[in-house]
């Protein structure tokens, strides 16, 4: 049976549309997976992040606010945990100094630990509890020296 001509012009805006929604779908799954990768718990804060400051760990049960790169050389990084993690600073201060950054303390009462050395100019590890997150925020920004 031959299509009349009108018809298979008809058909083909249909076509498109359901063409363009099996791209959004697929656009949609990658999003998504992007997201769960992203927010898995437990993933060490140096999995697939390799700006990130060797031994830094983020504790169990984060969920990831952002991930961005800014720039060449900036990358920032924020999370959202259920419990207040300053108990973390300590380990955070060895595992930097462990790598060879050297580590300023001095503004952990605003619940900030200031780094650089290496291929890091500059970086910190800050807490806070914004009003617009559940629970507590742990931000890691780094400012990677020219190349």
């Amino acid at each position: 049976m031959k299509m009349p001509q009108i018809a298979k012009f008809a058909a083909a805006p249909a076509l498109l549309v359901l063409a363009a929604c099996g791209q959004d779908a697929a656009v949609e799954n990658e999003a998504v997976a992007d997201e769960t990768e992203m927010s898995a718990t437990g993933t060490s804060a140096s999995g697939k992040r390799d700006w990130m400051p060797a031994g830094v760990a983020l504790p169990n049960g984060h969920t990831v606010i952002q991930d961005t790169k800014i720039g060449m050389r900036t990358y920032l990084l924020q999370v959202s945990v259920p419990n207040d993690p300053k108990s973390e600073f300590p380990e955070w201060k060895s595992a930097l100094e462990a790598a060879g950054y050297q580590v300023n303390d001095g503004m952990l009462s605003d619940g900030r630990l200031l780094f650089d050395g290496g291929n890091v100019e500059s970086g910190q590890i800050s807490v806070s509890q914004p009003e617009d997150v559940e629970g507590y925020m742990i931000q890691i920004d780094v400012t990677q020296t020219e190349q």
